[in-house]
């Protein structure tokens, strides 16, 4: 781990919040009586994350309403980006893994390296305070805000656009299902699929279920399944 917190710059007063930022679930139900798992400091950090994005978006595009920062953030604080944060701290090199989820590669994937990520992120929070985490993730996170185009809809309504399509080619409302829900409380993940007279067009997942729909919706007009022929129900 101290490879780590030279990447970090920080040297962790209780080693034991690192350790445990960096041990799934999978490895603490193999090892009973060890440092516990990381969800509750995933947890923690998935909203000291939010809050630190929160104010740099309001610096950085103070003319902006809470609805447009909202979809911005929203934007950055998804799987894919918490992922490449992680990726780019290298976790994956120091994540505790049960056997099972080694063998699966569990390591590399983006779920688990997003939750770690977080994890970290609350595990700084507490040993180190508020400024120091802050200063970290706004450094992780700069580039891709200063990418950010004000003028974007950086959370596109794909639901709105693949109704448009949709009953202009099918004459049908698309509907959204949820198939099934995994995860505990505050690792929800959603799986939604979308219909259109019964038949499905995609599946699409994520932490809420209006983001699993914005996905399905997306796949579904990527996939152009919407301009495939569908049989009107009567």
């Amino acid at each position: 781990m101290k490879d780590l917190e030279v990447k970090l710059g920080y040297t962790f007063s209780r080693q034991e919040l690192l350790t445990q930022a960096m041990t799934h679930k999978s490895h603490s139900y193999e090892n009973r009586g060890s440092e516990g798992n990381n969800e509750k400091l995933e947890f923690l950090g998935d909203a000291v994350i939010d809050l630190v994005l929160g104010e740099y978006l309001m610096e950085l595009f103070e003319k902006q309403d809470e609805g447009a920062l909202s979809k911005k953030r929203a934007s950055l604080v998804n799987e894919a980006s918490l992922a490449a944060v992680a990726k780019d701290l290298e976790l994956q090199n120091y994540l505790r893994l049960g056997k099972g989820e080694t063998q699966s590669g569990g390591a590399l994937k983006p779920r688990l390296l997003a939750s770690a990520w977080e994890a970290l992120a609350g595990a700084l929070f507490l040993d180190a305070g508020f400024d120091l985490t802050r200063k970290l993730v706004r450094e992780k996170f700069a580039g891709l805000i200063e990418s950010l185009d004000p003028e974007q809809d950086y959370m596109a309504d794909f639901k709105t656009r693949l109704q448009e399509l949709a009953q202009k080619s099918l004459k049908a409302t698309p509907v959204y299902e949820i198939e099934s829900e995994e995860g505990p409380p505050h690792d929800r993940v959603f799986v939604v699929s979308v219909k259109v007279n019964g038949q499905e067009l995609a599946q699409g997942q994520g932490r809420s279920k209006k983001t699993a729909e914005q996905e399905a919706a997306k796949i579904a007009i990527e996939t152009k399944a919407w301009d495939t022929p569908v049989t009107q129900e009567s």
